[in-house]
């Protein structure tokens, strides 16, 4: 039986960050080819890359800050010249800023983290739609966060809600090129980072009481990419064990 994503490119934008590592493996294991990119050092994708290209698929590392319209043009490029397609982008950009009061915020965390977040993810889709177009498929996950949708944290929530604006506005554009484009709205998963920040374990008040599984969002990003998910578009997949309802 053929598997999801045999023989398609799939783009991971900030594998080193959160679930990348699972989520990558993840889409390999459907027969996805992955090019894989970080703004931070690229050895950290090393062991991302030794996993995925023991699972068999080709996969291609590189280091870019795609705040910076460039940059985000020489990703898409360099992902054409090594696989000549781009089928999905699984964007997980994410720029971590310590959380404060608003009258406590440097203005300089607040733009850095628009700049990268909001405005790298303008730049990067840019440049990926008409690939896109011309194939006429394609599919956009953006992973975002609950403070989109409840509040919270103030930058994070502005942030977040501006992917999920950004989501919508290309699901309802580009629809009738047989893009999709949806988010997954994720919170309580059990990565090093949240594990750094608030410990074991979870609210007991959770409808599921537990951490959620970086798997179990991997799965979801695998079914948003595949062709049978090819109705659903414009939504935001709230995976986050019942602590909001959307």
């Amino acid at each position: 039986m053929e598997s999801h994503l045999q023989g398609k490119t799939v783009l991971v934008t900030e594998a080193t960050r959160n679930f990348g590592h699972i989520t990558a493996q993840a889409l390999a294991k459907e027969g996805a080819n992955l090019f894989l990119s970080t703004l931070d050092d690229e050895d950290q994708l090393e062991p991302i890359r030794r996993d995925v290209a023991a699972l068999g698929s080709k996969v291609v590392t590189g280091q870019y800050d795609i705040s910076d319209e460039t940059q985000a043009q020489t990703l898409v490029e360099q992902c054409l010249a090594e696989f000549r397609r781009l089928d999905v982008v699984v964007n997980n950009v994410l720029y971590p800023v310590p959380v404060q009061s608003l009258e406590d915020l440097p203005f300089e965390q607040w733009q850095r983290k628009i700049e990268v977040e909001t405005t790298g993810s303008f730049y990067l889709f840019k440049q990926i739609l008409p690939v896109m177009i011309e194939r006429e498929w394609g599919r956009i996950i953006n992973y975002t966060g609950l403070d989109a949708f409840k509040g919270g944290e103030l930058v994070s929530g502005s942030t977040e809600l501006g992917i999920v604006g950004l989501t919508r506005g290309i699901a309802r554009e580009y629809g009738k090129h047989n893009i999709t484009a949806n988010c997954i709205g994720v919170s309580g998963i059990a990565t090093e980072e949240v594990e750094g920040r608030h410990g074991f374990p979870p609210g007991a008040r959770d409808p599921i009481p537990r951490w959620g599984r970086p798997e179990e969002i991997a799965f979801l990003t695998v079914s948003l990419c595949s062709e049978d998910a090819g109705y659903v578009t414009g939504q935001c997949l709230l995976a986050n064990g019942g602590k909001y309802f959307l």
